[in-house]
């Protein structure tokens, strides 16, 4: 049963039904959903532009599972979408230390890097704002 759902979600992903995975995950008791589930939600929720929402799942996971560039991507991807950048950039920063052929990676730290460093230029630009 677990080996077809995580079939069923990954199969999802592959055909952009990310809310196909959302209502499925949102099915279980939030309790029983463990690190891999919330991984897979975090992810369809990114892709949804839910970008809130994925970060909470993120950080849920073992910190064992945060070892990994794709989960530094990933928390990168949600803070850049929340122009969150300084967070963003220090979490591609971890992604490309530890998977520098990444191209997605390099790519959102460039693009991090020069958004915070026109936003520091711009006197016009409103301070980041923090949801600490």
């Amino acid at each position: 049963m677990r080996d077809e759902l995580i079939a069923e979600l990954n199969a999802w992903h592959e055909e952009d039904e990310y809310n196909q995975i959302v209502d499925r995950i949102n099915e279980i008791p939030t309790p029983l959903i463990d690190d891999e589930l919330a991984i897979h939600l975090g992810r369809a929720l990114n892709n949804l532009g839910r970008y809130k929402e994925a970060l909470k799942w993120f950080l849920k996971v073992d910190e064992e599972l945060k070892n990994n560039p794709l989960w530094h991507f990933r928390v990168g991807y949600a803070h850049y979408y929340l122009d969150q950048l300084e967070d963003a950039i220090r979490e591609f920063e971890i992604a490309h230390e530890m998977d520098p052929e990444d191209e997605d990676t390099s790519t959102f730290l460039e693009w991090s890097r020069n958004e915070a460093a026109e936003a520091q230029s711009d006197p016009d630009s409103s301070s980041e704002e923090s949801d600490s």
